[in-house]
């Protein structure tokens, strides 16, 4: 029994883990083009519905997502006890069912308003790694087709939810290159929506910073006061050219901007080697990743260079624990404004 008591959160979050996946084959069904298949995955639509795209909880609807959502998901982890009971003894199928409805009990207890779904005036920067804290459920509201994890990112590292490309306002700051044109296509390719005029940051989600020997500090912190009043924090993506960078080491866990480092050789040789570096540059961004090698064998060993980087509070930062600590939420301000 003692076993089993040590095993039962490991067995819980195996069953998390099977409802990501429902939760993610959910999301495929609401976008499929048979109605049927659209009407089998409605009651997941209720959720989004009772908290919506800006974050705004329907109190109405709170009894509606108990029966569609919150129900459902216990059902389904039930699901998966029973698998487990084919082949683990039954104290392990005992102290798992335990579990998931001690977990059930207290959703119910607080109707739904658990502490993935509270409401935020403003929300922060998830920090890197494979945890999945309130800041990154709330971007699967805001963007119901990714961020679908709801305790660690597996299943959007696997299925490539981890970033939201299209309909977000991109800018490029810096030098043109090959590197940077290509990044271009492949954000336009994925549906994002490229700025005319970077200069004007307050219209940008997304800023990425093409010259790999300016200073950080300026551009980025002119960045988070020009969008400090938003709901969402803003993102950068920053071409450097050492894993040795200590701006780029404070900026990856501020909880400020989601900072996101793409480490680039110094000459790119040609441009068919900048498509490929784009192209996988996408492919780790899309799956959460802050620190990318492109171009580079030694990818492992620049993210150990550059996690031991120690970090270098930028000048002139305004340092907050939380985005909240900003100030008062404008009424009427929506998360892209």
């Amino acid at each position: 029994m003692l076993l089993a008591i040590l095993l039962g959160p490991i067995l819980w979050l195996a069953g998390a883990l099977v409802f990501d996946v429902v939760h993610w084959v959910l999301h495929l069904m609401l976008r499929s083009r048979f109605g049927w298949l659209r009407g089998l995955a409605r009651p997941h639509a209720v959720h989004h519905e009772w908290i919506d795209r800006a974050l705004v909880t329907h109190w109405e609807l709170q009894s509606a997502n108990v029966w569609c959502h919150i129900v459902p998901e216990y059902l389904t982890q039930l699901a998966f006890t029973g698998f487990v009971a084919l082949v683990l003894p039954l104290p392990f199928v005992a102290v798992l069912a335990g579990l998931q409805t001690a977990v059930f009990a207290g959703m119910l207890y607080y109707r739904g308003r658990d502490v993935n779904h509270r409401p935020a005036a403003r929300i922060d920067a998830h920090p890197p790694g494979w945890l999945t804290p309130p800041s990154y459920h709330a971007l699967h509201h805001v963007w119901p087709d990714a961020y679908f994890s709801a305790y660690t990112k597996l299943i959007d590292r696997v299925v490539g939810g981890g970033a939201q490309i299209a309909q977000r306002r991109f800018g490029w700051l810096g030098p043109d290159s090959m590197l940077g044109a290509a990044l271009r296509d492949e954000v336009e390719r994925s549906g994002g929506l490229v700025v005319s005029d970077p200069q004007v940051l307050g219209d940008l989600d997304v800023l990425v910073l093409l010259d790999p020997a300016a200073p950080l500090d300026a551009p980025v912190e002119a960045f988070i006061r020009e969008t400090r009043d938003r709901q969402l924090p803003p993102e950068v993506w920053a071409l450097r050219t050492s894993a040795e960078d200590p701006l780029a080491r404070y900026y990856r866990t501020d909880v400020r901007v989601a900072f996101r480092t793409l480490l680039v050789p110094e000459v790119m040789p040609d441009p068919a080697s900048a498509r490929r570096a784009a192209r996988r540059a996408l492919f780790w961004i899309r799956r959460d990743a802050g620190f990318m090698a492109l171009g580079s064998a030694s990818g492992l060993a620049a993210l150990r260079r550059f996690l031991r980087t120690p970090p270098l509070e930028p000048g002139g930062a305004e340092l907050v624990r939380h985005r909240l600590e900003f100030g008062e939420f404008p009424s009427g301000s929506r998360r892209g404004e």
